[in-house]
């Protein structure tokens, strides 16, 4: 007996790899974007010399006052109905709506802070010299002993009870509530961890330097896949729709939808500047970098 499988079929929805990449103008000219977040419908865009941009429809891009003058912007977050931005010289800050900001007390003195996450009721910022500290609502932080030593801990990511974070020297450490951490052997070796991200089902993807790539399913065992980059440098991966995109020097960027084991690359129109960050929102991705440069690519409905 034949059955016919094209209504299942059609009603199974696989995951698409975004396409079409756009540059946009960022509002930044010349200047290094290096983190963008995403929250209440609003992106956000930070870099150097305390630049701050927002947008509700990734086509147009306001500058803001960051509260952060000239200090760089490295790393942002939203959370509980709050965005949060964090740089250069320990400084962060906080905002209800992306327009107004204001300075809070990090507990990382003048040391950078390097990234920001958000996740299960809990902020938790990382940096240089090993620093990390949580806070539950965004203005009150309390430092916290990371597993790092002062080794820099360049980000951290949260999904499905398990907080990450990576750093220099192949060094990755996992929490289970973002206050106890345990170091992982993390397949790098010696070679610098710059991101991890957590895929929206499943899967956890670290990037770094001479374009490795690892994959995990638990944040414990950790192999090595091939990136697609070659020995070129990653700077920085997100997740969403059940895709993993990653970004990197020479304005290359890959996307993966089989849960992090491959990866292929695409064209973003941003030439050969560096891509630093990307993020997920709604149905959009944003990635940004060196010069100002900025693509966006809408996922297929």
């Amino acid at each position: 007996m034949l059955i016919s499988l094209h209504g299942i079929f059609s009603s199974i929805k696989f995951p698409i790899a975004p396409t079409g990449w756009t540059p946009r103008v960022s509002s930044f000219g010349t200047t290094n974007i290096n983190t963008v977040s995403y929250g209440n419908g609003t992106y956000i865009l930070g870099g150097d010399s305390g630049k701050l941009a927002t947008s509700t429809n990734i086509v147009n891009w306001t500058q803001r006052t960051s509260s952060f003058g000239t200090t760089a912007i490295y790393g942002s977050a939203y959370g509980a109905g709050l965005h949060v931005m964090a740089g250069s010289a320990g400084k962060l800050a906080t905002s209800p709506d992306g327009v107004n900001w204001t300075q809070r007390t990090s507990s990382f003195g003048t040391t950078a802070i390097l990234d920001v996450q958000f996740g299960a009721g809990l902020f938790v910022a990382v940096g240089a010299n090993g620093k990390l500290a949580t806070s539950t609502n965004g203005t009150t932080w309390t430092q916290r002993t990371s597993s790092f030593g002062t080794t820099f801990i360049y980000a951290v990511s949260y999904a499905r009870g398990l907080w990450v974070a990576v750093g220099d020297f192949g060094e990755l450490a996992t929490s289970t509530d973002g206050i106890t951490w345990t170091q992982r052997t993390s397949s790098f070796t010696s070679t610098r961890i710059r991101s991890v991200a957590h895929g929206t089902t499943g899967g956890i993807v670290a990037v770094g330097d001479d374009g490795k790539l690892a994959l995990s399913a638990d944040g414990i065992s950790w192999a090595q896949r091939t990136s697609s980059f070659g020995s070129t440098t990653i700077t920085a991966v997100t997740a969403g729709n059940e895709t993993f995109v990653a970004v990197g020097f020479s304005g290359k960027l890959a996307t993966s939808v089989d849960s992090g084991n491959s990866f292929v690359q695409q064209t973003v129109g941003v030439g050969t500047n560096w891509l630093a960050c990307a993020v997920f929102g709604g149905t959009t991705f944003v990635a940004a970098g060196a010069n100002g440069a900025l693509s966006t690519a809408t996922v297929a409905s």
